[in-house]
């Protein structure tokens, strides 16, 4: 078995377990983090990731309810708490290296489907 954790760290193992339900999830994550400011509707983001707006309901739902978006009057926002956002920020720094990537996607994969092993 790949040691995921010694890869990627406890705590980003502990937030991908905990928040990161999809591949879906993660993109809306890193758009977020990359694009803190922005207050957008379910349509916007949709374009913006060139999804369909009932694909982003139970993900934007999902990270509302783990306070990491805030959704109100139609409108969603980026607002967690400084410790998760440090963390969201170490999730998207593993994005970009290879090695971690990989294992960021093994994790996600298996958690999407958990009977096949990592």
């Amino acid at each position: 078995m790949y040691d995921l954790e010694g890869v990627l760290g406890p705590s980003i193992m502990q937030f991908v377990e905990r928040h990161v339900r999809s591949l879906l999830t993660w993109d809306i994550l890193v758009f977020f983090h990359r694009n803190p400011d922005a207050v957008l509707d379910a349509a916007g983001l949709a374009s913006r990731l060139g999804r369909r707006v009932e694909e982003l309901e139970p993900e934007i739902e999902a990270l509302s309810a783990g306070r990491i978006l805030q959704s109100a009057g139609g409108l969603i926002r980026y607002k967690p708490t400084p410790e998760l956002r440090e963390i969201i920020g170490g999730f998207v720094d593993a994005c970009q290296d290879r090695g971690r990537r990989l294992a960021l996607i093994a994790l996600v994969l298996h958690k999407i489907n958990p009977q096949d092993s990592v």
